[in-house]
């Protein structure tokens, strides 16, 4: 299982030690609870962690990505796909895309990143079936496409790749301000 902190004031979990992975019970659970407690203590101490959310442990993915949407004062909702997970400011491997999209684009955009291999069959390991994650990045893009006027910025990272499907495990919604 997963253990993950839930406060509107701690958006990036990880940061703050706010993630803790294979947990096998109870017990480790409310270890893993008390040590967030004191990590976001160290970090924000004003913050009082009061939830929690506990979702399944993923199987290691064959690769991951962020699917983001921002919003471009010159430009409208631009989607950025890329690589994800610690790899985002690691490799800065993405491609933005204005908003709409179809899927041809998104998969161009897909096959245009350097990680892209991940996807493919890099050494010897099974490939991605693409349509799934192509549905999932369209899904995010249609999300955003019905919400113009209340988003501001859309983050799933990551978008965990499987050879038969993808998963979100963690997202952040901001959105616009009324008073822009």
């Amino acid at each position: 299982m997963v253990l993950k902190v839930l406060h509107d004031d701690l958006p990036h979990k990880t940061e703050v030690g706010g993630v803790a992975l294979n947990l096998r019970g109870r017990e480790d659970a409310v270890a893993a609870a008390d040590r967030m407690i004191a990590n976001v203590a160290c970090h924000s101490p004003s913050v009082r962690l009061e939830k929690f959310l506990m979702e399944p442990m993923q199987a290691p993915p064959l690769a991951e990505l962020i699917v983001g949407v921002k919003r471009d004062p010159l430009f409208g909702m631009v989607l950025v796909i890329g690589a994800g997970g610690i790899f985002v400011e690691l490799l800065k491997d993405a491609t933005p895309l204005l908003l709409p999209v179809s899927r041809s684009d998104v998969e161009a955009a897909l096959r245009g990143l350097k990680s892209f291999a991940l996807l493919n069959g890099f050494r010897g390991r099974p490939a991605a079936k693409l349509d799934p994650v192509i549905d999932a990045i369209m899904a995010i893009a249609a999300y955003a496409g019905e919400h113009l006027d209340t988003l501001s910025e859309l983050d799933v990272n990551p978008l965990m790749v499987g050879e038969n499907g993808a998963v979100a495990v963690d997202a952040l919604i901001v959105e616009a301000s009324r008073d822009s």
